[in-house]
């Protein structure tokens, strides 16, 4: 038996105290770094899950309040049209400038990138009489024949075979709108694809053409329906705001892809799918009118092949649990994401918000529907994967070294194993004791490194692994601080930039230096319409503003001329008066220039109501000093005349003379008598009356004078309650009026005289079929002394203005020449006491 010297055991030992701990020191560390590795990937996958989901959650709100401000934008137009004149050629400059783009594909493949056209956001409008029948439709950009239009009160006889919009439009209260759900007519499977492979290839197939209806009843002058006006929201509008959505990419596709999961799709508050990449998914009714079934657990595999299957999100709980979670959500005005796997089997996430919207049918939840977006689940995890192949690159690479150092440790030992027994144990029991650490979760832990062989490189080696694991943990985390709080603040600076231009009372619109629109605040489209928009020149902006544009071209041109200067145009009634700002955007406009408007309108009437009002009381002042100073010598003279009347001689000439002269002198006194009511006319005694007797008295006193001269006075009362007012003046003004329509009636003719309440008001109606009165003599009729008849003093319409200003009304005139003559008297049914008061 070999003798086992001093030499081989402390070989022997040597061996077992570098190779043994080495070995195991490594195995702990790879193990430990396998572990770091793991929960470094998970921790990364969850940070990505949650930035993703909360990504995609704040896409779904935007796109909501995006919808729910076109649904609100639809609903103005409609109250609009409904208070305007609906004449054929209004109802056409309205379908022609609401426009919206549209984004669609071509019709072949070769036309894959699509086009961009502004197309009308209604696909139809209608007027409908109180029976149903329609009196005028515009659908596609035409009016419809006569022998087109329909009987509506009948769902047979509508668009799409089973509509009851009529029956529910009569019954709405004024300022109430109807909005219905979608109808079209169903696409079936085969109808979209037309052969092709799959939704997005199809370039060639049937298009889904549906309507969202939004109905205003209309009302005659006493408040019976008197029919409605229809707007039909092409279903291609809708298709915009989720068609293009491509969340994988983060950028727009002009058509989704469906297996790929990544889409977004809207539903209604049934639960039924009104857009989505599969036209026949979105609900629709048959050609008899019937709205189709939706997809369930019972659908023949006939349906299916076909597509005649329109998803219903209540309804497919048999695909995936969560479709009616979410639709059930939804109804609850709640938003949120469910894992799902859709119909292609496409598992992923999928965040859905509310569209809150409460008119019409959709009062029931208090939703229009929701909006969901879907992601890839595998496409979320990405970033970790990329970090997991490079940990694991990383790994391999050491245990290659390692194994590396141990061979090349094991034969130095064995040739110096007496030098190296006491070098080795020391760093050895270091290295241990630091990956122990590392292995606890102490991070910060380090090997000291004291010398340049094989065990320092590995505890270099060590040491650096553990550096880069803590620094790329420390990036991550900053990166994701940096990114919310770049959020928070780009979100406060728009939102505090947005609410401070819109909160100004003034219209503020900016241009670039080429002079195109950048952009424009609400007051200012209250100015300018609704039709403006971003990009147009300034002169098609403003234009039909007068000189404006040439104004703005001059500062573009001249980069001189900035501050504020006063226009008047005859743009609206209240707005006619403007203070417009100039002002340049960086030294001499290099950035654009500004426009601020101003409407100045009531201050500049106020400013001319003053003037008259001080030119009323000089003359009033004036007229009863002439009047005293006349009336006593006139009384003088009439006294003188009447005794040479007496004491005349039998010449009859002379009397004649007389009479005439004393004629003249009592047109005199009454025109002095005029004078002196106007000018200090008597305090107003209100009292509570009956405007209707009290006009229907005035009727009568002045109806057999009106049937001498062959002159035809009517009288239409309505319901006027009584109010307090001074009857005889009121009734001294309508005399006044009336008798004026007489005089203008020589050869006969007709006056019609109505009473209404409108608008918390009774309204007084006197017109006639005169010749009416001369354009330039419109607006001094009220004028003190202005008469067109050679016996008159022009003192009557003064006095009845002045009259129904005393009682806080107004009263207005409408006529032109050769086609009669309208005055309105307005007065307030609320009281007068304002005006009792001494």
């Amino acid at each position: 038996m070999p003798r086992f010297t001093i030499f081989k055991k402390i070989l022997v030992i040597t061996l077992l105290l570098s190779l043994l701990p080495l070995l195991v020191s490594s195995a702990i560390l790879l193990l430990n770094l396998q572990s770091t590795s793991a929960r470094l990937s998970t921790e990364i996958s969850q940070s990505d899950d949650r930035q993703a989901v909360e990504s995609l959650q704040m896409k779904a709100r935007d796109l909501a309040e995006n919808i729910k401000d076109f649904l609100h934008q639809c609903e103005s137009d409609l109250l609009f049209l409904s208070r305007s004149p609906l004449s054929r050629s209004a109802l056409l400059d309205f379908y022609q400038t609401r426009l919206s783009e549209v984004w669609q594909r071509g019709a072949s493949s070769t036309a894959a990138q699509g086009t961009h056209e502004f197309l009308p956001v209604y696909r139809s409008i209608a007027l409908i009489d109180k029976n149903g029948r329609e009196q005028v439709v515009i659908r596609n950009g035409r009016f419809l024949a006569r022998d087109q239009l329909a009987d509506v009160s009948n769902p047979a006889n509508t668009e799409f075979k089973s509509e009851t919009y009529f029956h529910k439009v009569r019954a709405l209260k004024p300022g109430e709108i109807y909005v219905s759900h979608l109808t079209g007519f169903h696409v079936g499977k085969q109808e979209q694809l037309a052969g092709a492979p799959d939704p997005e290839s199809a370039y060639d197939g049937r298009m889904y053409q549906g309507v969202i209806r939004f109905g205003a009843p209309l009302f005659d002058a006493k408040g019976a329906f008197n029919g409605m006006v229809l707007l039909s929201l092409d279903h291609r509008h809708l298709m915009e705001f989720t068609q293009h959505i491509d969340p994988g990419r983060n950028a727009s596709s002009l058509f989704p892809s469906y297996q790929s999961g990544n889409y977004a799709f809207l539903f209604d508050d049934e639960g039924w799918i009104i857009t989505h990449p599969k036209f026949w998914d979105i609900r629709g009714v048959d050609p008899a009118g019937k709205l189709v079934p939706p997809y369930n657990a019972r659908s023949t595999k006939a349906e299916i092949d076909s597509g005649r299957i329109p998803f219903n999100l209540d309804h497919a709980g048999f695909v995936h649990p969560g479709y009616p979670k979410v639709s059930a959500a939804v109804r609850a005005k709640q938003e949120g994401y469910v894992d799902i796997t859709n119909v292609g089997g496409a598992k992923k996430i999928m965040a859905f918000a509310p569209i809150f919207y409460d008119t019409g049918e959709y009062a029931r939840y208090g939703v229009f529907g929701g909006v969901t977006i879907g992601f890839q689940v595998d496409r979320f995890h990405e970033a970790a994967r990329k970090g997991g192949r490079l940990i694991a690159r990383q790994l391999g690479e050491h245990r290659r070294t390692s194994g590396v150092i141990i061979l090349l440790t094991a034969l130095v030992s064995a040739l110096s194993a007496w030098l190296l027994s006491r070098g080795i144990s020391i760093p050895l029991r270091q290295l241990t004791q630091s990956a122990g650490k590392l292995a606890a979760g102490d991070s910060a832990a380090r090997v000291a490194v004291n010398s340049a062989d094989e065990i320092g490189v590995l505890a270099q080696t060590f040491n650096t692994m553990a550096d880069e694991l803590d620094r790329r943990k420390m990036s991550l985390l900053a990166t994701l601080d940096e990114l919310r709080k770049s959020r928070r603040e780009i979100l406060d600076e728009r939102n505090f930039k947005a609410s401070v231009l819109e909160s100004i009372s003034s219209g503020i619109v900016t241009f670039s230096p080429e002079g195109f629109l950048t952009s424009i605040n609400r007051t200012g489209r209250l100015f300018l319409g609704d039709h403006v928009t971003e990009g147009m020149h300034f002169r098609e902006v403003f234009q039909g503003w007068g000189v404006l544009g040439d104004r703005i071209a001059h500062v573009f041109a001249s980069n001189s001329g900035y501050g504020r200067e006063t226009f008047r145009f005859d743009h609206a009634p209240g707005k006619t008066h403007f203070d417009v700002g100039f002002f340049p955007i960086g030294h001499d406009s290099e950035h654009g220039l500004t426009i601020t408007l101003r409407n100045e309108t009531e201050r500049e009437n106020l400013h001319e109501e003053m003037m008259r009002l001080d030119r009323l009381a000089s003359l009033g002042k004036l007229s009863a000093g002439i009047a005293h100073e006349v009336r006593n010598p006139l009384t003088g003279i009439s006294l003188l005349l009447d005794d040479l009347h007496d004491q005349a001689a039998s010449n009859s000439a002379d009397k004649e003379l007389i009479k005439k002269a004393l004629a003249e002198i009592e047109r005199v006194e009454k025109l002095v008598n005029a004078l002196l009511n106007y000018s200090s006319p008597v305090r107003a005694e209100f009292r509570e009356c009956d405007l209707n007797r009290l006009v229907n008295d005035t009727v009568l006193l002045l109806r057999r004078p009106c049937e001498k001269q062959q002159v035809q006075l009517l009288l239409d009362e309505g319901e006027v309650p009584p109010f307090r007012l001074d009857p005889e003046k009121i009734k001294q003004a309508v005399l006044n009026i009336i008798k004026n329509a007489q005089q203008a009636l020589p050869r006969g003719g007709r006056i019609e005289v109505r009473t209404a309440v409108r608008d918390r008001h009774a309204v007084i109606e006197i017109s006639d079929d005169g010749p009416g009165i001369a354009t330039e003599d419109l607006p001094l009729i009220f004028e003190p002394f202005f008469t067109r008849k050679g016996a008159g003093t022009g003192l009557g319409l003064s006095i009845t203005q002045r009259i129904i200003e005393e009682h806080q009304g107004r009263v207005r005139v409408e006529s032109a020449p050769g086609k009669g003559t309208r005055f309105t008297v307005e007065l307030p049914l609320g009281g007068q006491g304002k005006a009792e008061r001494p």
